[in-house]
């Protein structure tokens, strides 16, 4: 009497392993190594000589799960996902040195990651609930150089992030502050002002993914846009609207092949946001609503972001 219960709990625990497989959406897990959404105001501007600390806040909240047609996925309910993250970014721009013209800075950021994600899953043993809650260092952001030219209407930069692998990982946690990859995204950014207290600012990012040893996997390469259109009403505030543009332009693979139909994810997002800002001091408050979902999770992104000056 009790081999078909086995059989059955050995089915359930295989389809719930091919259904959260089936869940590695726009890149293995759904995540990226870029923060989407993170530099949007004054993304082209150089900060001056010396050190400089940035500090970023987030809070992300997806109660919806979509596949590549944008509608709900299939066999799962009550999708649950939040991701909040504190991260530090100091950057070093170096005095008297210039390379065709432009300045050079370096950065470097490490985030602290806590996510909580949770939903119901239909296996041939009925719905079963999975959930799982860690929280632990992300991967690494290492900048080794930031090219930057200014002008009084035109500030861009151009630099090249690497994404180290020293976050918490394991391959079976249903969610991992760190990805176990090495990535790569060569980005230009700009900051704009066609009209003396109009901002338009974006920073461009290419990202190559490397191949997760543990799994197998090798997310396809990512194409994001970060943007912000804010018109100062005084001189230290200034109201807008922000965002991210983001398009998987590769397939995933797994051991070497393209994986499902290639699992390509898109978001667009916006919102408003605040800005206050002095010579030493400066924060930023924003709201990011995605729509335009594809084979990602669907939510929205709350930042609380300063800097100072040293």
């Amino acid at each position: 009497m009790s081999r078909p219960n086995v059989t059955a709990s050995r089915a359930a625990c295989l389809c719930i392993t091919l259904i959260f497989t089936s869940m590695t959406y726009a890149t293995e897990g759904g995540g990226t190594s870029y923060p989407l959404g993170v530099n949007t105001v004054g993304a082209g501007k150089m900060p001056p000589p010396g050190f400089t600390e940035f500090f970023y806040l987030s809070d992300y909240r997806a109660g919806r799960i979509l596949d590549g047609d944008g509608d709900r996925k299939a066999g799962i309910h009550d999708f649950d996902l939040n991701i909040q993250a504190l991260s530090i970014r100091v950057d070093y721009v170096y005095q008297d040195v210039s390379f065709l013209g432009a300045k050079l800075a370096s950065r470097v950021a490490l985030p602290l990651v806590k996510g909580d994600i949770s939903f119901n899953v239909d296996t041939p043993a009925g719905r079963m609930r999975r959930s799982n809650h860690q929280e632990g260092i992300g991967d690494l952001t290492v900048v080794p150089f930031v090219l930057g030219w200014s002008s009084p209407r035109y500030h861009q930069l151009f630099g090249l992030d690497v994404f180290v692998p020293v976050g918490s990982y394991d391959k079976d946690r249903l969610f991992n502050p760190g990805r176990n990859t090495w990535a790569y995204g060569p980005w230009y950014s700009f900051t704009a002002y066609p009209l003396e207290n109009l901002e338009v600012s974006a920073k461009l990012i290419y990202m190559i993914n490397g191949e997760n040893k543990d799994t197998d996997y090798r997310s396809g390469h990512e194409f994001n846009a970060d943007y912000n259109i804010g018109y100062n009403v005084t001189r230290e505030w200034q109201f807008g609207l922000n965002g991210y543009l983001y398009k998987q332009v590769s397939d995933d693979e797994k051991d070497g092949h393209t994986y499902l139909d290639g699992n390509r994810g898109q978001v667009a997002a916006i919102g408003p946001a605040l800005k206050y800002q002095t010579p030493e001091f400066g924060f930023v408050m924003k709201w990011q609503h995605e729509t335009h979902v594809e084979n990602r999770a669907s939510g929205d992104r709350i930042w609380l972001q300063a800097v100072y000056r040293f």
